[in-house]
């Protein structure tokens, strides 16, 4: 009888360790960290898109830069007859214009090229200024392109977590 208990024991063993891993998959999942990063919104993404703000609010249209040196994926774009030239070394792809939208929050940080001089001494070298002030944001944006509203044809490399925007980050090999 002793010996029938324990073959039962033995092969309900594995069952249950496959039980338990089942259900540390489901938690694991179910608190996000199995679930794809793009939708996590426990983990920041990067997102590269022309933007627009009003109000608290930032609406982003996702678009994909392409360097020159990408020869593979300008390929794949030239294949679906896309007319593709570099000029700048890079290509902006934008096939959807559709906008996501994020909330603008007083701990988001600006990132942006101040080459108007309306933030910093002339002399510094990367012209780089950085802010939480939205104010200063918008003035530069302002006074730096013509389009309305304004920077709608460079873009910005927007950080977000939980619906909120991180970062905004302008590079300045991006500006015109």
């Amino acid at each position: 009888m002793k010996e029938r208990i324990k073959n039962v024991l033995n092969y309900k063993k594995p069952r249950f360790w496959v039980v338990v891993l089942a259900a540390i998959i489901a938690l694991a999942i179910g608190i996000g960290l199995l679930a794809n990063p793009s939708q996590n919104s426990y983990v920041p993404r990067i997102i590269t898109g022309y933007m627009v703000i009003e109000d608290d609010l930032l609406y982003i249209d996702e678009v994909e830069i392409i360097y020159r040196e990408d020869t593979e994926r300008l390929e794949e774009l030239e294949e679906l007859g896309e007319s593709i030239t570099t000029p700048s070394g890079y290509y902006i792809y934008n096939p959807n214009t559709d906008k996501q939208t994020y909330k603008l929050t007083k701990e988001t940080t600006y990132s942006f090229v101040d080459y108007s001089f309306l933030f910093l001494e002339d002399g510094v070298a990367d012209r780089l200024y950085t802010t939480t002030n939205i104010e200063e944001f918008m003035l530069h944006l302002n006074e730096s392109y013509s389009d309305s509203p304004p920077a709608q044809k460079v873009p910005f490399f927007i950080e977000v977590k939980d619906g909120k925007v991180i970062t905004i980050t302008e590079k300045i090999e991006f500006t015109i």
